[in-house]
């Protein structure tokens, strides 16, 4: 995969205008920026070789999470449990975007100096290679996928909710290839973040490695130019504070400001 490497928050800007000039302009873009490495954008869980744990994980979560938390979802909505868990710091099969370029970023240059990328995802036409690349529709002209909580017949109609039920079900249904997500907002760093999820199926493999180029990008960014990016996002609105809504976030703007 070809990786731009870029110096400042202007040059991410015009380069993700260039590399998505070709996909319709209706088509969303999603980000996310996390460390260079061997094992890149695949999820927690199955970087820790936690995959056969997963239902245990989950089940054990959902019992116990009503005691720390006041507003949990209905014990059977499980992909709100499951979006609830990932944002709590559970290893699960989901990985995080954000719809905006800047938070991408902004989680990217978090890595303090270390080297790191930001990606940018066509989450529809992502859908589309979800689906097997039917012949109708052109995934030129997808406006939209399926909420995941919609049961389809055929299942595969909707293979967001089948990797759903894998993650609950010992990984029996699903599909082979990620598939995007739309998130209930459970949390409120979900909606501070404008978070989003590539779920994955039936093949363990980090994201760039199953799907082309051409709906793919990424951006290394130049561990020398961390510290002028940081100034230019927080002058932009993007801080700890913004992208976490709590006393934590604010701690961590207040301590990187000062320090």
């Amino acid at each position: 995969m070809t990786e731009r490497t870029i110096h400042s928050v202007e040059e991410f800007i015009e380069a993700v205008h260039e590399d998505s000039d070709s996909w319709p302009a209706e088509q969303p873009r999603w980000f996310r920026g996390e460390p260079v490495s061997e094992q890149a954008l695949l999820p927690t869980l199955y970087r820790r070789g936690l995959a056969h744990r997963e239902n245990a994980l989950l089940q054990m979560f959902r019992a116990r999470a009503p005691g720390f938390h006041d507003a949990v979802p209905h014990r059977d909505h499980t992909d709100q449990w499951l979006f609830l868990a990932r944002h709590a710091g559970l290893p699960t099969r989901l990985l995080d975007w954000s719809e905006g370029a800047l938070f991408g970023l902004h989680f990217a240059l978090k890595e303090g100096g270390k080297p790191a990328v930001v990606w940018m995802l066509n989450p529809l036409q992502l859908f589309w290679f979800a689906l097997g690349q039917p012949a109708d529709p052109d995934p030129g002209d997808l406006r939209e996928f399926p909420l995941p909580w919609v049961q389809r017949d055929p299942p595969n109609e909707n293979p967001a909710f089948e990797n759903i039920r894998g993650a609950w079900e010992h990984d029996e249904p699903g599909v082979p290839l990620p598939v995007p997500v739309y998130p209930t907002y459970v949390h409120p760093r979900l909606r501070a973040q404008r978070a989003c999820f590539t779920i994955h199926g039936k093949r363990k493999e980090g994201l760039n490695l199953l799907v082309p180029d051409s709906i793919l990008k990424c951006y290394q960014v130049d561990p020398a130019f961390h510290p002028s990016m940081l100034n230019d996002l927080a002058l932009l609105g993007v801080t700890d504070s913004v992208a976490f809504p709590d006393l934590d976030g604010l701690a961590n703007e207040l301590k990187n400001r000062l320090s």
